[in-house]
């Protein structure tokens, strides 16, 4: 999950991007929106695969394409550009992640119905904090360091800013030298996955298993439910994945450090993405799902609120962090919740329908974040409305209900 992970430090390239080869921030954007998009592909298939054909070979191929995809990138960046790049980190790297993402879930789920909440969030804590790693060893590089600051100086205007070969290759490098690394760990952790046996169950859970009704695709398609926690996840994942896709020049502008010592701190405070993920999984054991979700929307839309007039200040780190900890924990908590609607038995294929949510804002959320930032030429313009449609958003996971037969 960790290697899948990595997906949320895409901030990282796109000064670079923009700078070195001239392409438009929209442009760039849209190589982290295929990204997302692709990545619902890949979760939908593999969700189908691994109700069918278990859990290990899906996740073995998503860790082949998303290693795959980030090598290839890197290989081909500077002789065929931006197509190559929608062609393979995009399309090909997307579908991998999503192959990913869906499998441990949805097995975790299996192996502790008593305490779905707590499995799911230790299990996606590790995606979330996969960008924590990537970002920190990255950002330490002190080539890579040099060019996010020739590329920051670059795009604000700066005359003594240039960029050459030498430049480029760094980048190239980075994507080709990450993406052996996801190759070797991914596919050695994948090796290790695998579903309980037939008939497997927990005593302490007996009761609660069989008063639930296993839902297949076609019949949860046909609830309210369904559609009500498709919305959650399509505000959560149009308003955080506009954050993630420019989150270094957003924390650079707000807190006024340079390019290279924003990649370093929010780095560190990107961890929030994964303890997010664990620590409000484990509170909905207790508070229960509707609530979790509803505060997490609610907190969220105020971290927004205040990150859109901030201008440097020790609360700078805090709005980021609570942010992080309410995207990261909608996600953590929406397997437990799709298993309490709909059932365990089928949900590979029921939760990868969900996933589809973030394939529609990984296009919205991104590309409406650059294109603000291309008219109004701020990189903060669309935090204010995303502050609104989160609070709004807060009232809808509290109106889900699971559907009887």
């Amino acid at each position: 999950m960790s290697v899948a992970g990595t997906i949320f430090s895409w901030s990282l390239y796109t000064r670079p991007l923009v700078a070195f080869f001239g392409w438009s921030s929209v442009e760039v954007a849209l190589v982290f929106s295929l990204v997302i998009v692709f990545f619902a592909v890949g979760a939908v298939a593999g969700g189908f695969a691994h109700d069918r054909f278990g859990p290990r070979g899906v996740a073995v191929a998503g860790a082949v394409m998303w290693g795959a995809g980030s090598l290839l990138a890197g290989l081909g960046l500077a002789r065929f550009g931006l197509w190559w790049l929608y062609l393979t980190y995009g399309a090909i790297g997307g579908i991998g992640c999503g192959m990913i993402y869906v499998v441990p879930g949805a097995t975790i789920t299996k192996w502790f119905p008593e305490e779905r909440g707590l499995a799911n969030g230790v299990i996606l804590a590790g995606y979330g904090l996969g960008s924590v790693g990537f970002n920190l060893i990255v950002g330490s590089l002190r080539s890579f360091r040099s060019v996010a600051d020739r590329a920051d100086a670059m795009v604000t205007g700066h005359a003594t800013a240039f960029a050459s070969p030498a430049d480029v290759a760094v980048i190239a490098h980075v994507f080709t030298w990450s993406g052996v690394v996801f190759l070797a760990i991914g596919v050695a952790s994948a090796l290790l996955i695998h579903a309980p046996p037939a008939g497997f169950s927990v005593a302490k859970a007996a009761s609660k298993l069989a008063m639930e009704c296993d839902f297949t695709p076609e019949e949860m398609l046909r609830t309210r439910a369904f559609y009500m926690m498709w919305t959650v996840i399509f505000v959560n994942a149009t308003c955080g994945l506009a954050l993630f896709s420019n989150a270094v020049p957003i924390y650079a502008k707000v807190s006024g450090l340079t390019a290279a010592a924003a990649t370093i701190v929010f780095g560190g405070l990107s961890a929030a993405n994964g303890v997010g993920r664990f620590l409000w999984a484990w509170l909905s054991d207790f508070i229960g799902r509707p609530a979790s979700l509803a505060l997490c929307f609610a907190l969220q839309a105020v971290a927004f609120f205040f990150m859109a007039r901030m201008q440097g200040g020790v609360w700078v780190p805090v709005v980021f962090v609570v942010a992080m900890l309410c995207f990261g924990g909608i996600f953590g908590i929406a397997p437990a919740v799709m298993a309490d609607l709909f059932g365990t038995r089928y949900l590979g294929e029921d939760y990868s329908f969900i996933i589809t949510a973030a394939a529609v804002a990984g296009i919205l959320g991104p590309l409406t974040a650059a294109r603000y930032e291309e008219t109004t030429g701020s990189v903060t313009a669309w935090l204010a409305p995303a502050a609104a449609l989160l609070f709004a958003t807060a009232a809808v996971p509290l109106l889900a209900r699971r559907a009887s037969r």
